[in-house]
């Protein structure tokens, strides 16, 4: 069941752990809003492995985002979390698979496009919800577009 006052904007599963980036209109909305989110990802896990019990080893961390640079480095670090694990080696995909990247429209490579990357027939796109907040629709282009090769986080120095 969809709730007005949490939803998930972007998204990034890697092998040992998720990225999410949420909006929700309060604390007490965050915290209900990931209960449900990880109930229902352990109870659809479970159902396709055949288990039971827990899947989420430890709870979220949260990070509260509250300027522009942080927003934009948020939504790089999760949209290519893959590049930072180098998951993308060898891969002929221009964006995560197995993220929100697919649903981006701030990527700087679609300057006067529509398109970056056309999944195939089979592919399913992960859900996630159009941001709602400032900071997160608009704010963030501030420090420009986010490239689909731009590998996120501190560089090795």
């Amino acid at each position: 069941m969809a709730r007005a006052d949490f939803r998930v904007v972007h998204v990034s599963i890697q092998r040992t752990h998720v990225h999410l980036i949420v909006e929700a209109a309060s604390h007490q909305a965050l915290s209900r809003g990931m209960q449900g989110l990880l109930i229902s990802a352990a109870r659809r896990i479970n159902r396709a492995r055949g288990g039971r019990g827990a899947v989420f080893p430890d709870r979220y961390h949260e990070r509260v985002i509250t300027s522009p640079r942080q927003c934009r480095h948020a939504i790089a670090y999760v949209v290519n979390n893959w590049r930072r694990h180098g998951e993308d080696r060898g891969r002929t995909w221009t964006v995560d698979p197995f993220s929100s990247a697919v649903n981006f429209a701030g990527w700087r490579e679609l300057a006067g496009s529509d398109r970056l990357f056309e999944p195939p027939g089979w592919y399913e796109r992960l859900p996630t919800s159009a941001p709602q907040t400032w900071l997160a629709r608009v704010a963030w282009t501030r420090h420009g577009a986010i490239s689909a090769r731009e590998v996120p986080g501190p560089q090795p120095a």
